[in-house]
């Protein structure tokens, strides 16, 4: 056997995993680092537990196509169908726990673990929707909301790198200043979403000219607005939003 696979062997055996084990409960000790979903159990990885980590793989492990979860989102004017909106997950408690955490807690490491389940998801959108290259937009962060955070959460989940045919524009999309604004749309309604969402974005003054089609990222899709109004402005420019994707999507009350 070969050096490399010498310490292959050692460190996958299992007194190496045990020996794994009681230093991650020793450093625990000095600095706690509990999972960002169940709390009790130590995290080893993206700030979850082995046993969440699982979890998490389990509720994005097919891909949801979610526009008719959505009633804000913008109709095709040739078609009248909605803006097709892929998801990875539905917002479950278990999803929206992890969400928050990673949003509102400083939990930034989560984004290590949804970061391949966007790559995923992405390309899944790409493929379906069928043209040979997209421009990848994110959803733009409010100042307010960044200065909250410290980071934006859409740009800070995408993948290193994006899927073959694909290519991000992260400055495409700006957020228009407005001192009263919130910083999420948690616990708002229907209406004063749609409201927020109509005159949010603007576009940057330096963008580059319509051509491939845009694809759209978010987080969470709720009601759609969101979607809506980032859409409406770039089709204002004339770019063509062929589709959107998001971490999660809300489920209508029945």
């Amino acid at each position: 056997m070969t050096l490399l696979q010498h310490l292959d062997t050692a460190i996958t055996s299992p007194a190496a995993q045990r020996i794994g084990q009681a230093w991650r409960g020793m450093t625990n000790l000095v600095l706690p680092n509990p999972c960002a979903l169940c709390v009790w159990a130590d995290a080893e990885t993206y700030h979850l537990c082995s046993r969440c980590t699982e979890l998490l793989k389990d509720h994005t492990r097919q891909i949801i196509q979610a526009q008719d979860f959505a009633e804000s989102l913008p109709l095709d004017l040739v078609t009248g169908q909605a803006l097709p909106v892929f998801a990875a997950s539905y917002y479950t408690p278990q999803m929206a726990n992890i969400i928050l955490n990673y949003k509102d807690h400083q939990r930034i490491k989560l984004a290590g673990a949804f970061r391949p389940i966007m790559f995923r998801t992405v390309q899944h959108a790409a493929e379906l929707s069928g043209a040979p290259y997209y421009r990848l937009v994110p959803i733009p962060a409010s100042g307010n909301s960044i200065r909250k955070r410290g980071y934006n959460p859409v740009t800070t989940m995408l993948p290193r790198r994006s899927p073959a045919g694909l290519h991000y524009d992260a400055g495409l999309l700006k957020t228009r200043r407005h001192i009263f604004a919130r910083a999420s749309h948690h616990g708002t309604g229907v209406r004063a979403r749609r409201a927020g969402s109509a005159h949010k974005f603007r576009l940057a003054r330096r963008h580059r000219p319509p051509a491939e089609p845009v694809i759209l990222v978010d987080d969470v899709l709720t009601t759609g607005a969101t979607l809506a109004g980032a859409t409406r402005t770039l089709q204002a420019a004339g770019f063509d939003v062929a589709a959107a994707v998001v971490l999660s999507a809300v489920m209508p009350r029945s």
